[in-house]
């Protein structure tokens, strides 16, 4: 049987170089591409067309969970595993909703791995326990919050999230909630940290898909500090 041909997107070139040596190991698979930038990843799918996408959802460019979105949009046979640290419910919703096959932690073992992939690229999926769970409370329209990063956020970061999801600038929120550009700034650097999200661009996406499905704070909050 000819190997599965296999496309790596990862933000850090020890991992990157990791999973290509641990892949082409197996006689199952053959890494045809391995980058850290989503942009690079969709025109490595066209030229190699892979069978399957590993990808972080952390990756540069148009960002891990959006390039999946891409890679489902243009190629739908193509099976997409992201392999993540981030194990909150929030972050197994977001990758499933952008096309996900499979949600994996950094940590798993190599031949748990590779029984991962080769039931991805035959069954079409692979959910692990805590995955299998979270998407029948999503079938069943049993919403959980359970472990959400939002469930961290104080009164005011919500507040300055919803304001942020509605592509409003600095200089405007700060305005708005009669703070100063600095302190917005600060407080937007705790969102951010809280969040695992590395600038605003991917802040405001990220609230953009959750805000709607969480309790949003009005603006006109009173001052928390």
């Amino acid at each position: 049987m000819a190997a599965i041909k296999v496309l790596l997107i990862d933000n850090e070139q020890i991992v990157l170089d990791g999973l290509r040596s641990l892949l082409d190991s197996f006689d199952d698979f053959h890494v045809v591409s391995a980058t850290s930038d989503g942009d690079s990843a969709l025109e490595g799918l066209r030229t190699h067309r892979p069978h399957i996408v590993v990808t972080s959802p952390s990756v540069t460019g148009t960002g891990g969970v959006h390039a999946a979105r891409l890679i489902r949009r243009d190629s739908a046979h193509v099976r997409i595993v992201v392999l993540t640290s981030h194990q909150q419910p929030v972050f197994v919703r977001e990758a499933f909703l952008a096309g996900a096959n499979a949600y994996l932690s950094r940590g798993i073992g190599r031949e748990e791995l590779r029984q991962t992939l080769l039931a991805v690229h035959r069954d079409g999926a692979s959910l692990s326990g805590t995955a299998a769970e979270l998407v029948l409370r999503f079938a069943s329209g049993r919403h959980t919050d359970d472990g959400s990063p939002l469930a961290g956020l104080t009164r005011r970061e919500r507040q300055i999230l919803s304001l942020v999801a509605d592509d409003h600038e600095t200089g405007h929120i700060a305005s708005h909630l009669g703070i100063s550009p600095k302190t917005v700034r600060n407080y937007l650097s705790r969102i951010y940290a809280k969040l695992g999200t590395p600038n605003r661009v991917q802040t405001a996406l990220y609230a953009k898909r959750s805000l709607g499905r969480q309790e949003v704070l009005p603006h006109g909050l009173p001052s928390e500090t």
